[in-house]
């Protein structure tokens, strides 16, 4: 069992208050290189020339990497159709022998999309550090609504999890679902702080920290979030009962900040 540690870092800010973007190729851990360079070449071996940049974000990109716990996170994008992408995905079975080969890597995460989108993705770019192809020029970001991505969009995320949860998967699949339905649910939490405190992170414990500061009413519910992501389970019951928990508090508080979509 993986304990629960106060680590993690916030964004530095500029004088003019904005984001500094902590992603960098120096900062990656010499022991990240193999395993980015093959992924780098599975990109490559999918889209051929139509592979225009990939990038890295995250503990990995950061410097932080954890052995055994920390995802290698990348995201391409690529001179070809959202239909074509769509079905021409990359999958866990394209993956599986990375993965397999750098077992100290808890996870391989490879999406593509296309370069009509480029601007949607400015939050993950102003955080993200380029590890092939030309790097894009994207703007400067400030912390607050500008830098929210998963709570104007919850209530469509509740939709995908109630759908998943009533197919059959196997233990790996529901693990795998059940950290990410928790990461959702704590950066989701954060997000309604960031307005008032001026900060930014991703790391799980500061977007437990943070939600807690701002909700103490609600922090023992964001605790267990905060385990199952760090723990996942293949209990279904459990799951449900932990989004159960806080879903609907999550719901009610989401339109005092954010324009919600549905």
């Amino acid at each position: 069992m993986i304990q629960i540690q106060p680590t993690g870092s916030y964004f530095n800010i500029d004088t003019d208050g904005y984001l500094i973007n902590p992603a960098s190729l120096d900062n990656i851990q010499p022991e990240y290189q193999a395993v980015i360079q093959d992924v780098i070449n599975l990109y490559k071996e999918k889209y051929g020339d139509a592979l225009k940049q990939v990038y890295l974000r995250g503990s990995v990109a950061k410097g932080q990497a954890i052995p055994y716990i920390s995802d290698l996170d990348t995201f391409a994008y690529v001179d070809e159709s959202a239909e074509y992408l769509k079905e021409n995905s990359t999958n866990r079975k394209m993956r599986a022998h990375i993965e397999e080969k750098y077992d100290f890597v808890n996870n391989i995460e490879m999406s593509a999309d296309p370069l009509s989108i480029i601007e949607e993705d400015y939050i993950l770019l102003n955080q993200s550090v380029c590890i092939y192809g030309k790097p894009l020029v994207i703007p400067k970001m400030k912390p607050g609504k500008e830098m929210v991505s998963h709570a104007p969009n919850f209530h469509n995320r509740l939709v995908k999890y109630k759908k998943f949860l009533a197919e059959e998967s196997d233990d790996e699949e529901m693990k795998k679902f059940c950290t990410w339905v928790m990461k959702g649910f704590l950066r989701t939490g954060f997000e309604l702080t960031m307005e008032r405190s001026k900060r930014y992170t991703r790391d799980l414990y500061l977007c437990y920290k943070d939600f807690s500061e701002y909700y103490p009413e609600k922090e023992s519910e964001m605790h267990q979030v905060l385990h199952l992501a760090l723990n996942p389970t293949t209990d279904k019951k459990i799951i449900q009962d932990v989004i159960d928990g806080i879903n609907n508090w999550i719901l009610s508080e989401i339109p005092k900040y954010f324009d919600v979509k549905r």
